[in-house]
């Protein structure tokens, strides 16, 4: 009879493989544990679901590791964490439910993970920003890679204000899309329906 561990270790050897039916198990496994905790913390159930999806992103993301992990729900609890943080960080920064969690976690993740992962992530959000049309392009760069206001951003390229918020609002839904699309259908369809 294989214990408990044994059985996730061979879970997490074929997500590493690239297996989506495993990932997709696993997804199943710990997603309710995911989205209650970062609820708990956020209050915000749009944030939670959003800390959900970026989680498992960057789970599918780092798979090739995952035959090293020797406890996995502890490694899952400290990608949580961490992506819980910048999320709640966000949050209090913009005083607003972020729409942008994922940039965010991305240029937090810089600073403390894998290089391995820094660069497939930058990577895979350069991608999802250069298909984007041109001004939504130019108001993603401006506010979420150089830090500019809205309001500077707007007098830059000659727009309202209100057409900054529209851009930076597609720009934020259509790179949040991109990046999910990326994960295994079965799994996005299970963190797509959480409740």
């Amino acid at each position: 009879m294989q214990h408990e561990w044994e059985k996730e270790s061979e879970l997490l050897l074929l997500v590493a493989e690239g297996d989506q039916q495993a990932f997709t198990v696993l997804v199943k496994r710990y997603r309710r544990n995911v989205y209650t905790t970062a609820l708990k913390l956020l209050h915000q159930p749009v944030l939670a679901e959003e800390v959900l999806q970026d989680v498992f992103l960057k789970v599918w993301l780092k798979r090739a590791e995952l035959p090293e992990v020797t406890h996995f729900p502890a490694w899952l609890n400290g990608v949580a964490r961490n992506t819980i943080y910048t999320a709640f960080h966000r949050s209090l920064k913009e005083k607003v439910s972020p729409v942008g969690v994922l940039e965010e976690n991305i240029q937090a993740d810089n600073n403390a993970e894998d290089p391995l992962l820094d660069k497939e992530y930058t990577q895979l959000l350069d991608k999802a920003v250069s298909r984007l049309p041109l001004r939504q392009q130019q108001t993603y760069r401006l506010i979420r890679q150089e830090g500019f206001k809205r309001a500077e951003v707007a007098a830059m390229l000659g727009v309202s204000p209100e057409t900054v918020k529209f851009n930076l609002d597609e720009a934020n839904r259509k790179v949040r899309a991109y990046c999910l699309a990326q994960l295994p259908l079965g799994a996005l369809l299970l963190l797509m329906n959480i409740r």
